[in-house]
């Protein structure tokens, strides 16, 4: 009788402990931190989120460039360790940091090229990732290979514009070969029967253009923070896509 009893209390304190206990947190949530580069503290908000599928997504805010919702690339997380890129591919800006053991604060370095330094980012709630709409198909007029050049600040900057579609969805990337940047991720286009625009978040940037009667030009502007540049492409290569 007195075993029976004593064998219940167990049950019951064992049954507590473990429902008591509490798992520690993911890298899931909105992050708010800064990078110390040798200016001082530069401030960045971080959200990431696992989409319905299970895999990782999340998006970056730079208020300091006037940048906002702008995708990660490159997530990956393994144990307590954390890293996503901005820009896909290597060479390209990177995060790689570690979840601290209450799993309220990641750091770690963030490099760029030859460069590094430590960031520290502290949790601020839940996640918050802006997933944009799926583009709508590119019309093969717009796919392609898109040259066109850049006049500012008396510098003359050559762009490339790379339209095609994946997935049923458009799709774009921007290389600037004078700044040595390339796939630059386009992040919302859309289209008209004789125009185009296009939003690169990545560098606070859009374009509108408008295409010529033989369909193998683009007449438009470049709009960053805030500043409309003319900018004239010309297709160079059609879209295998």
């Amino acid at each position: 009788m007195n075993r029976t009893i004593f064998t219940c209390v167990f049950s019951i304190l064992a049954i507590c402990a473990t429902s008591g206990a509490q798992t520690k947190p993911g890298p899931a949530g909105h992050w708010e931190g800064s990078i110390d580069v040798p200016s001082g503290p530069f401030k960045v908000i971080v959200d990431i989120d696992r989409d319905s599928g299970g895999a990782w997504i999340g998006d970056i805010d730079l208020p300091a460039q006037g940048v906002k919702d702008m995708p990660l690339t490159g997530i990956s997380v393994t144990g307590d360790s954390i890293s996503f890129n901005l820009v896909a591919g290597s060479g390209g800006p990177k995060f790689k940091g570690k979840l601290s053991d209450d799993g309220n604060t990641i750091s770690g370095e963030f490099s760029q090229g030859e460069n590094s330094f430590p960031f520290t980012l502290k949790r601020a709630g839940e996640a918050k990732v802006y997933v944009p709409p799926k583009n709508a198909a590119l019309p093969e007029k717009f796919k392609g290979k898109w040259e066109g050049t850049l006049e500012s600040m008396g510098r003359t900057l050559h762009l490339v514009f790379n339209l095609s579609n994946t997935d049923g969805s458009a799709s774009g990337t921007i290389d600037s070969p004078d700044q040595g940047a390339t796939g630059l991720p386009m992040t919302e286009i859309t289209t008209t029967e004789d125009s185009i625009k296009i939003t690169v978040k990545i560098v606070n940037g859009s374009y509108a253009g408008k295409l010529s009667d033989d369909g193998q030009g683009l007449t438009g502007e470049w709009t960053q923070a805030g500043n409309s540049l003319p900018l004239a492409l010309k297709k160079s290569a059609v879209a295998k896509n």
